[in-house]
């Protein structure tokens, strides 16, 4: 089988269609004639051999431009954000715990300041005690030097009137003396 398009021996344009003569001229029919005013249209008709064109191929697609600098940088840009996500937590996680620990710092020296208020109350009570316990040492002493010089006054003034009973000059005399010395 031969094709018409690609056969060289054969021309295109009587395989395809029949001749057509020009404007004005008759077509040589079996039938009555009808003379032609001229076609409506032309028809295309191509040269007798067309050499095979090669298929076209399409222009090659230039490469997609490599991203390999956006690439990089959404890299480091989620890596920079992971690190501050991690760094504002761990420092917000320390703020707190730093907080937590001034409370417990301040209540720490709160009840320092509470328990060295009271070992000074303690001890001023103590001195104020030992004073309190020297002085009532010291009148327990006036009191009983007291009773002893009073014991003595008494025994005088017993010895005086003892003496004016008994009209005893020497001992009044002696006994006023110790009254005078002692009362």
């Amino acid at each position: 089988m031969t094709n018409p398009v690609f056969d060289p021996q054969q021309p295109a344009d009587a395989a395809v269609q029949p001749e057509i003569p020009p404007a004005g001229q008759e077509i040589p029919s079996a039938g009555p004639e009808i003379p032609l005013a001229g076609p409506e249209f032309e028809v295309y008709t191509p040269p007798a051999f067309m050499p095979p064109q090669p298929p076209v191929m399409p222009a090659p697609v230039p490469p997609k431009p490599k991203k390999t600098g956006v690439v990089v940088l959404a890299i480091f840009t989620v890596l920079l954000f992971g690190t501050a996500g991690a760094f504002g937590t761990l420092f917000f996680v320390e703020k707190k715990h730093s907080a937590d620990l001034s409370t417990q710092i301040e209540s720490q020296d709160r009840e320092i300041a509470d328990l060295t208020k009271k070992a000074k109350d303690s001890k001023d009570e103590a001195v104020k005690a030992a004073d309190v316990q020297k002085k009532a040492e010291e009148a327990q002493k006036r009191a009983e030097a007291e009773a002893a010089t009073s014991l003595q006054c008494r025994d005088a003034a017993r010895a005086l009137r003892a003496a004016a009973i008994a009209n005893d000059q020497t001992k009044g005399e002696a006994a006023a003396r110790d009254v005078f010395t002692h009362c």
